[in-house]
């Protein structure tokens, strides 16, 4: 069995990272919109817990916001909010991305400095 492991591909962990904050951003936003059996209440979102957890959709709803309060006036996304959750997941990619190349730097300097 050890042998079969061995032949399994290998994906770099930037790779790694890159997928699991798609993944990430995309269920958040799938959640929060109501596309999965899970429901999640208003409490749970605007907890520290639930800011966490749906934080890549919360980012792009808040630079939504933000736009909105610049422009003076609120959009409608009734109809066409799709791309929310492709902004999600490229904002959950960035994420895990960044949290690699953080964890990364600190153990180098970690081992750098023994």
């Amino acid at each position: 069995m050890r042998e079969d492991l061995r032949d399994l591909p290998r994906f770099p962990p930037a790779v790694a990272a890159i997928v699991l904050g798609a993944l990430w951003g995309g269920l958040a936003y799938a959640v929060l919109w109501g596309h999965t059996p899970l429901l999640v209440s208003r409490r749970f979102v605007v907890s520290a817990l639930g800011t966490l957890v749906l934080l890549p959709v919360r980012l792009v709803l808040w630079g939504i916001r933000s736009l909105e309060g610049a422009v003076g006036e609120t959009f409608a996304f009734a109809d066409a909010n799709w791309w929310i959750g492709v902004v999600a997941a490229a904002v959950g990619a960035a994420i895990s991305v960044g949290a690699l190349l953080g964890a990364r730097s600190f153990t180098k300097r970690l081992r750098n400095s023994s």
